[in-house]
């Protein structure tokens, strides 16, 4: 499946689940389309900022090139410890996001868990 069809299927979840870390985005400096983007994602305020800015570079990537930057994505992801979000991707493990259900319920019930 295409790069930019299984991010617009997964967008909410992946926007969830990612975690734009330093070490990840030093890891996306070896990702073509993505690399000259680091410092403006950086930049960005808020987790989601920073994610929403990820993943529309993504969407950008020409037809022609989008397996070799979604492997060189999935690569950056499994070794900065996101195999669950690598896995949206390509399933490799049994690692997988939380459930919009069960990311609601653990939000409403947060109080109550601490």
């Amino acid at each position: 499946m295409a790069l930019n069809l299984i991010i617009k299927e997964n967008f909410s979840i992946i926007l969830r689940c990612l975690h734009p870390s330093n070490e990840l985005l030093g890891r996306l400096r070896l990702v073509p389309f993505v690399q000259d983007r680091i410092r403006s994602i950086k930049q960005e305020k808020t987790i989601d900022d920073k994610n929403d800015a990820i993943l529309s570079a993504l969407l950008e990537v020409p037809d022609d090139f989008q397996e070799s930057v979604m492997n060189s994505f999935i690569a950056a992801l499994r070794s900065s410890g996101q195999d669950h979000v690598a896995n949206v991707f390509h399933q490799e493990t049994d690692k997988v996001p939380m459930s919009d259900e069960h990311y609601r319920l653990l939000s409403n019930t947060l109080l109550e868990v601490c």
